[in-house]
């Protein structure tokens, strides 16, 4: 009988390398990991938004066939890798479809096509801002549940979270500029409510610490993340055997737009509770992050 696989949740944060670390997580021989990063399983199921998570689910779908029918016939690689993610993206559909089935549907989707790795799971940022009784649900869906949250310097975090709604919106490159600026000062002014949940890890912290046991959480900063001793820190942590990370491949890297003076100065007083409860909660925290705090105190 094969043992029941370790589950890893990456529950955020936005915009702090969790794709990158995804795709490290899907390559590792010792994980079985489906080629959708957000299964949006569990805030669909707490907050009702099944409907908006299959809407998603199928324009992306229509995009993977245009991608499909568009990929040169001689490239059997990427035919093969757009065929596995339209079969993901399927069965995916079929699970939000129907939300009144229980958690093994959930399981048995994580599990489908493994073949003996040690490892299943998903990482859904948006799964930092569930609630304690939610997060408590998934901890105990296995024998052996591992969480990680990744923080980010909050300012930098909160500015690569703004350029990238202004991209979206943006018909022009030259819009992408106007636009930051725009969102962020609306930010500012208690609008963008999502933006500010995201940015609130003190919330973050305290739902997870309330939820899980110490062993079940890895709290890492962005600004280590990239190094052979976070990620063999990441790999003791999972059960899964040291294996070396592409450190030079990007993934998801945003569009360029310039934070200014007053505008560094604001993101810090706005955020500055944060900055002090990471550090009160967590010690030590990385160079990148005390320049910002520092400013603050002054």
């Amino acid at each position: 009988m094969v043992d029941q696989p370790t589950i890893f949740f990456g529950v955020g944060a936005t915009k702090s390398g969790t794709s990158w670390l995804y795709r490290y997580l899907e390559s590792h021989p010792d994980t079985h990991l489906r080629s959708i990063k957000e299964l949006h399983y569990f805030d669909a199921r707490e907050f009702d938004e099944h409907g908006y998570q299959l809407r998603q689910l199928n324009t992306r779908l229509k995009s993977l066939h245009v991608a499909l029918l568009d990929c040169p016939p001689e490239n059997a690689r990427q035919i093969s890798e757009l065929k596995g993610q339209i079969a993901d993206c399927l069965d995916l559909i079929a699970l939000h479809e129907r939300p009144e089935q229980d958690l093994p549907a959930y399981l048995g989707y994580l599990n489908k096509g493994r073949a003996g790795q040690t490892l299943i799971g998903e990482s859904t940022p948006a799964y930092g801002l569930l609630s304690t009784q939610m997060l408590a649900q998934m901890a105990a869906l296995a024998r052996r549940t591992r969480f990680i949250l990744v923080l980010r310097d909050p300012v930098a975090r909160l500015w690569s979270h703004v350029r990238m709604n202004a991209a979206r919106l943006a018909a022009r490159p030259e819009d992408v500029q106007p636009r930051t600026n725009r969102i962020f000062w609306r930010f500012g002014r208690g609008r963008h409510p999502g933006i500010w949940q995201r940015s609130d890890y003190r919330s973050m912290l305290e739902r997870l610490s309330a939820a899980l046991r110490p062993s079940q959480l890895l709290v890492l900063y962005y600004e280590d993340l990239f190094t052979q001793r976070a990620i063999d820190q990441i790999c003791s942590f999972l059960g899964i055997s040291a294996w070396p990370a592409p450190f030079s491949r990007p993934v998801h890297v945003g569009v360029q737009a310039t934070m200014d003076d007053v505008q560094r100065s604001h993101a810090r007083e706005w955020l500055a509770p944060q900055y002090d409860y990471v550090r009160n909660t967590l010690g030590q925290v990385p160079s990148e992050w005390q320049s910002n705090m520092l400013e603050v105190q002054r």
